[in-house]
């Protein structure tokens, strides 16, 4: 899934894409971005709404980088096909959690917590509520990417997108809103 042969990573965040149901492309912006800052990998935290955009991001930077969920929105049945619930990792000795979400924007943190006891992971990464986060709390990392999409409706409070840069000795995460 994810090599480590390099003494660090980046990687690029994004979740709640929601193509073409709530926003016609992922920015451009988004995109170059990613691609001039040569990322390792891509994560995408579910909410693609159609395999298209999934295989739109696998044309650009290629089927071994994207690293990805489903989410509650994506009821393509060919992405429920091979896209899993959540992801369990280790990267650089930092266990990590990749899931999309579930409930309303409030209190997404003890949802995830109550369903999966995130005591155990180093680092949470979800997406669902359209709200960048990027918090510390007992000792685990949250971070949520927002969506990089501008979406009309009462969810989006910005549109943003973000990146894990990782190593042995540090974790840098950074929230890029446009």
């Amino acid at each position: 899934m994810i090599i480590t042969d390099k003494k660090e990573l980046l990687i690029g965040l994004m979740a709640d894409t929601h193509v073409p149901d709530r926003t016609s492309k992922i920015p451009k912006i988004v995109i170059d971005d990613f691609k001039q800052k040569n990322i390792d990998y891509l994560f995408h935290m579910g909410d693609f709404t159609s395999i298209k955009v999934y295989d739109g991001l696998i044309d650009i930077f290629g089927k071994e980088k994207l690293i990805a969920v489903i989410g509650n929105m994506d009821s393509d049945s060919k992405l429920k096909k091979f896209l899993p619930e959540k992801l369990e990792f280790e990267l650089f000795g930092q266990r990590i959690l990749m899931i999309h979400g579930m409930g309303g924007p409030n209190m997404i943190i003890r949802r995830l917590n109550k369903k999966f006891d995130l005591s155990n992971y180093d680092i949470v990464i979800f997406g669902h509520t359209h709200r960048p986060v990027n918090e510390k709390k007992d000792g685990t990392l949250f971070l949520n990417p927002g969506t990089p999409c501008p979406v009309d409706n009462k969810f989006t409070v910005i549109s943003s997108y973000g990146y894990l840069r990782i190593s042995k000795s540090k974790i840098e995460p950074k929230i890029i809103r446009l």
